[in-house]
């Protein structure tokens, strides 16, 4: 028993980082649409009934690079075939920061109403984005602060405060207030990144043990499930001798019996056959796929074999069996599993196809050069609900089915490369499609199979 992974590969703990934070990005996103339009609309306000020229200008260039990097970005976001799935740091650093800062000088510096809302970008930022980087934006961010305050300490822009405040360099308060105030802001700046980096390693720390978690039940599973499958293997195979030993014995007891004991130890053959064939099939799907033994093989050779061989089970039934392929088609696979595959979907055609009615085989070629197979029947089809789960391990439609001959079937198809599917049939029915890829290329080794 191999111990258990003490966490979980890295890959895929950050591909779970990287959707959570796709998702993050999208929802951002149509919160920052729905808010663009008023927080313009007040800007603009502000901007024509501002008297200061030099607070025009720089709130008018700070709105225009916002809007046209806020239009690239979501440009972008649009056009990128998967969703954003890294922070993008040098675009905060390089444009949040300077913008953000701009905003504040503006709207009347560190005494302005826009000053607090750099704890919630600090806070917000260091969600996202690594302890470093969390910690890099708070000291950009509190120098800004401190800027701020040196502006408004030394007076040098005469009308910092804009009219709506009253004008002027600053509020009428000492500067011991605004140190103050500085420094307490600088503090929850700091807070800010602080709490939002805790609650990240939190996050990832829960997902971390969740994927931990989940990767120990998968492997207890896997393993509980190989050891029934080895045991029930072992068990099938055990019973093969004892039921042949019946069979056996059956047959030699009917030489010298007549009469009604005779047909019911031809009943009780029957039952041993088909017990043996259920356990045939539970053992082939049971133990692992033996490799291929792939050769260049005639697809529609194969089917003539299949049809023929079922030509009595047909006639039987009532059930005419017809063959049709545009031209032939050759790939690389291996013939003795396709062939099995192919006798299992046609038995179950013809088991399922009402008297008089036919069962078709088409062969198609594949654009790719392959090969794709529709086995077609008249018969009462399979309900939508169930038409998936007829190829999991013992779910049937049938009275007397095991549910492992589709569930092999696919898998054999899927070991190939290719696939099998059941669809509806326009006018009732059903079709299963078996494709298979064109194969390895010819060799020298290999030779063609032909019917």
């Amino acid at each position: 028993m191999n111990p258990s992974p003490a966490s979980p590969p890295s890959s895929g703990l950050d591909q779970v980082l990287r959707e959570a934070l796709a998702r993050s990005f999208m929802r951002l996103t149509r919160i920052k649409i729905y808010l663009t339009p008023l927080s313009v609309f007040l800007l603009l306000y502000f901007l024509v009934r501002e008297p200061a020229v030099w607070r025009k200008w720089l709130l008018g260039g700070l709105l225009g690079l916002w809007l046209v990097a806020d239009g690239i970005e979501a440009l972008r976001q649009y056009l990128r075939p998967t969703p954003r799935q890294k922070f993008p740091f040098t675009y905060v650093i390089g444009f949040g920061v300077p913008v953000n800062g701009g905003l504040i000088l503006v709207m009347g510096g560190l005494e302005g109403p826009f000053t607090p809302g750099l704890l919630v970008v600090s806070f917000f930022v260091s969600l996202f984005t690594t302890t470093r980087g969390a910690w890099v934006l708070a000291l950009l961010h509190v120098a800004t602060l401190w800027g701020l305050a040196a502006v408004s300490i030394t007076g040098v822009v005469p009308d910092l405060l804009p009219q709506l405040y009253g004008g002027g360099a600053r509020a009428g308060h000492n500067n011991a207030l605004l140190l103050s105030h500085v420094t307490v802001l600088s503090v929850l700046v700091a807070y800010s990144a602080g709490v939002g980096s805790i609650l990240r390693g939190i996050f990832q720390g829960m997902v971390k043990d969740a994927l931990a978690a989940r990767d120990e039940t998968l492997r207890i599973h896997t393993e509980a499930i190989d050891t029934l499958t080895r045991l029930s293997g072992e068990i099938a195979h055990e019973l093969k001798n004892p039921l042949a030993s019946v069979k056996g014995l059956a047959a030699m007891v009917a030489r010298d019996v007549e009469g009604k004991p005779a047909e019911r130890l031809a009943v009780l053959r029957r039952e041993v056959d088909r017990m043996q064939e259920i356990l045939e099939g539970f053992l082939n799907f049971s133990r692992p796929l033996l490799p291929l033994n792939e050769q260049r093989t005639s697809l529609d050779g194969l089917c003539r074999q299949v049809v023929e061989l079922h030509e009595g089970m047909a006639g039987e039934r009532g059930v005419s069996l017809r063959l049709f392929a545009e031209r032939p088609v050759v790939i690389g696979c291996d013939p003795r599993k396709v062939k099995q595959v192919l006798i299992n979907l046609v038995q179950n055609a013809l088991e399922a196809a009402p008297r008089g009615s036919t069962v078709e085989l088409v062969i198609l070629p594949t654009p790719e050069g392959g090969g794709r197979v529709e086995v077609r029947d008249r018969g009462p089809g399979i309900a939508s609900k169930v038409r998936e789960r007829v190829f999991e391990p013992g779910v049937t439609t049938k009275p007397q089915g095991n549910g492992l001959g589709l569930a092999l079937a696919r898998v054999v198809a899927r070991q190939h490369g290719g696939e099998l599917e059941l669809h509806p049939r326009e006018g009732g029915g059903c079709v299963a499609e078996l494709v298979l890829p064109a194969g390895s290329p010819p060799q020298q080794t290999r030779t063609e199979v032909v019917a």
